[in-house]
């Protein structure tokens, strides 16, 4: 496949252009200073600027998009290692007043992120009902997938997303410090990002939670799985 149809095979103008952009950079600076001066010669010398910029940040942070939702508290879409990670994550200010992370959060492989979307009405519900006090118990989880849970507590008015571990040579399952607990309003305004987010990780629209995958219509297809079933224990 050449560079070219692999930069038209993606699904929307912004996907094109940081295919472009990131092509251009992998091929050495030669290339993407011939890129600009033909950009300069169309009468593009904004665009410049602004490529160089966007290039000087990106060698800092992969960050595609940061949205705040309260506290200190961002949603924030980046790439490690190849792979696209998004973080509900706690940040805060250092010396030279720049947000930076903290380890308080949490992040999602884009099919958890998927499930904590298609989880959205459910989790809602749980939440009336904890306030109702109408369900008898004192928590309702929710899988994410490889030990992350979405967990709502009648004790504790919050949204709780938490990696689990599974203590060796026993069956107790805890809950780790990987994890970040939002209150109802902070709740809300993570709802409020899907679309953002979704437009920011076009890689959304061709990835599929394996619990919708044919294999596991079955109980032992997700019993076998160690995404759905990572302790061994049926779900």
């Amino acid at each position: 496949m050449s560079l070219r149809e692999e930069i038209l095979q993606n699904s929307n103008i912004y996907s094109k252009t940081r295919q472009l952009i990131s092509t251009l950079q992998r091929r050495g600076p030669m290339a993407f200073e011939c890129f600009c001066t033909a950009l300069v010669d169309e009468g593009k010398s904004s665009l410049v600027q602004l490529l160089k910029e966007s290039t000087i940040e990106s060698e800092v942070s992969k960050d595609r998009v940061m949205i705040p939702i309260g506290g200190d508290i961002f949603v924030v879409v980046n790439e490690w290692d190849d792979k696209v990670l998004i973080h509900i994550r706690k940040y805060e200010k250092n010396s030279a007043d720049t947000y930076v992370p903290t380890k308080k959060g949490i992040a999602l492989r884009l099919n958890q992120w998927q499930l904590l979307e298609m989880y959205v009405n459910e989790i809602d519900a749980a939440i009336g009902q904890m306030i109702d006090d109408v369900t008898g118990v004192p928590e309702m989880t929710f899988h994410l997938g490889k030990g992350v849970y979405v967990s709502v507590n009648k004790t504790y008015p919050t949204v709780d997303v938490r990696q689990r571990w599974k203590i060796p040579d026993s069956n107790k399952i805890v809950s780790t410090k990987k994890g970040i607990s939002l209150t109802y309003d902070k709740w809300e305004a993570l709802k409020g990002t899907f679309p953002d987010v979704r437009e920011s990780v076009p890689e959304l629209e061709t990835t599929t939670p394996c619990i919708l995958s044919e294999d596991h219509q079955n109980q032992e297809g997700m019993l076998r799985c160690s995404n759905c079933n990572p302790f061994a224990e049926p779900l």
